[in-house]
């Protein structure tokens, strides 16, 4: 109960940090893509802790940073429980090439508490080496890996 009353603290205070920032990183977005390719392919849904967690468009958007791609990955989640659960975008992450990469944190990254029956949906962002063409999207939201799913990373066009 304490593992979760402290994510559901951390993940309020990255929402409201976001919400603070969000125009502004939506902006600087927008200017600094250049192309985006989507993959529009559906992943299985897979349950952990009574909450059904699915994968859904995968967009790459090139950066100006050098040898960088900007990747969007929409993530649904129902709460099947009988109690409010807090889950973010911070609880997943990418492992591709022998390394692990967590989510942008200058992203406008999904973050939030849901009610039984309720859907969350919203987008994880991550900074990639445009090498990167596929990995393994983890659901980690404490040491444990819990859910995992490949994913191909589209190249940006």
């Amino acid at each position: 109960m304490k593992k979760w009353l402290i994510a559901t603290t951390v993940i309020a205070t990255l929402l409201v940090a976001g919400a603070c920032g969000n125009a502004n990183t939506k902006d600087n977005k927008t200017t600094e893509s250049k192309q985006t390719a989507t993959n529009t392919t559906d992943h299985i849904t897979k349950t952990v802790n009574n909450i059904d967690m699915k994968i859904g468009t995968i967009k790459t958007t090139e950066s100006t940073k050098k040898d960088t791609n900007m990747v969007s990955i929409d993530i649904s989640l129902l709460n099947n429980d009988n109690a409010p659960v807090g889950v973010g975008a911070i609880d997943f992450k990418i492992k591709a090439g022998g390394k692990t990469y967590t989510v942008y944190p200058q992203g406008n990254n999904f973050g939030d508490e849901f009610k039984p029956n309720e859907t969350l949906k919203g987008k994880a962002y991550y900074e990639l080496p445009n090498t990167i063409k596929e990995g393994t999207l983890v659901y980690q939201p404490q040491t444990k890996e819990e859910a995992s799913w490949q994913i191909q990373i589209p190249a940006a066009k």
